[in-house]
């Protein structure tokens, strides 16, 4: 399944170590989002988009924002909840965009575990950073596409708001996310643009960015 259309991402700097504000912006309401209160479980079959996002926030706040927490026990409880709520391997080879194509099975098959590492590298950390800022879900509804999507504010002590919407698929009655956008920003989108100015600045070459990202996920 397709998230978006359109095979032509932005381009950015070549590099994966250093986003840009808007990226870090996104990072930041991505955890921010995930951590928040819940009123309680739901089923796995016939979830409600709403509650499911709302579900996934209690689970994160209870499991995620502990102290006491080290950096390896963050991860990998991130690492849990990434890949039980969000659909990885099809994020992946979204954000790999054309080269998924010409990429080998080999290098397909490395680039999604690395895939999966530079996420958990890039966002278990910042949930060390939670303040308690508000949240709050304020609609859903089904696009035309038949992906759901659950419209969302994250609220600071200010009182200023920072829309996120958050792009569901539905699989036999339960929920997978397969993108956030941040203020309209796709983090998909974002990351998409990112590995594809990697990839064309070492030649076209899909195995430039898999070097780029046993670099920075070499202790993931």
């Amino acid at each position: 399944m397709r998230i978006f259309n359109g095979d032509c991402p932005r381009r950015l700097p070549a590099t994966i170590g250093a986003p840009d504000r808007r990226h870090i912006l996104g990072a930041m309401l991505l955890a921010l989002a995930l951590v928040l209160p819940s009123a309680g479980s739901i089923a796995a079959a016939d979830q409600d988009s709403e509650a499911f996002i709302r579900d996934l926030g209690s689970k994160a706040v209870g499991q995620l924002t502990d102290d006491a927490l080290s950096d390896a026990e963050r991860s990998d409880r991130f690492r849990a909840l990434l890949l039980e709520h969000f659909n990885v391997p099809e994020i992946g080879k979204y954000v790999l965009g054309r080269y998924w194509r010409s990429a080998t099975e080999e290098e397909r098959a490395e680039y999604l575990e690395l895939f999966e590492d530079y996420l958990v590298v890039s966002y278990a950390r910042r949930f060390a950073e939670y303040t308690g800022e508000k949240f709050e879900v304020s609609s859903s509804r089904t696009e035309s596409s038949g992906l759901e999507l659950v419209r969302s504010f994250v609220i600071t002590d200010g009182g200023e708001k920072a829309k996120l919407d958050w792009i569901l698929e539905r699989q036999d009655g339960s929920l997978q996310i397969l993108d956030i956008k941040v203020e309209g920003l796709s983090l998909s989108e974002t990351h998409r643009s990112e590995f594809a100015s990697v990839i064309q600045n070492s030649g076209g070459k899909v195995a430039g960015l898999i070097d780029a990202l046993r670099k920075k996920t070499g202790g993931a």
